[in-house]
């Protein structure tokens, strides 16, 4: 017996083919707006400084502590120490962060760097096809 593909194979295809353009062209619409990045600096356990990560933004300034002081880089919308006055420097080998999460943290002179994104709802979307 012989398989062939009739009217109703052809049909399935494509619906498939229709439905993935469809979450294609959401998903290039969808993405207009999200994907802001912030960074929030802290020191002390206290906000000294938020700002947005894009490609055009580019900044230097300095964080001072008693113990010392950390200078904060900000460029093509990524965030590293550029140089610290701590002792293990291990804030400076953390190298630059730019997603959502990544953290850098230096001890001795209490500073964080947190990456996050301010979308304000993250869309999960199952297709579920039977």
């Amino acid at each position: 017996m012989r398989n062939k593909i009739n009217k109703y194979d052809i049909a399935l295809i494509a619906a498939i083919v229709a439905v993935n353009v469809l979450i294609l062209i959401y998903g290039a619409f969808n993405t207009a707006d999200k994907g802001k990045k912030i960074a929030y600096v802290y020191s002390d356990n206290r906000l000294v400084g938020e700002y947005t990560l894009t490609e055009d933004y580019e900044t230097e300034f300095k964080v001072e502590v008693d113990s010392g002081y950390n200078i904060v880089h900000i460029q093509d919308g990524s965030v590293w120490i550029q140089d610290a006055t701590c002792p293990d420097k291990v804030c400076l080998h953390q190298g630059k962060i730019s997603k959502d999460g990544e953290i850098i943290v230096c001890l001795p002179n209490r500073l964080m760097i947190q990456i996050e994104d301010n979308s304000e709802t993250e869309d999960m979307t199952d297709i579920i096809v039977k």
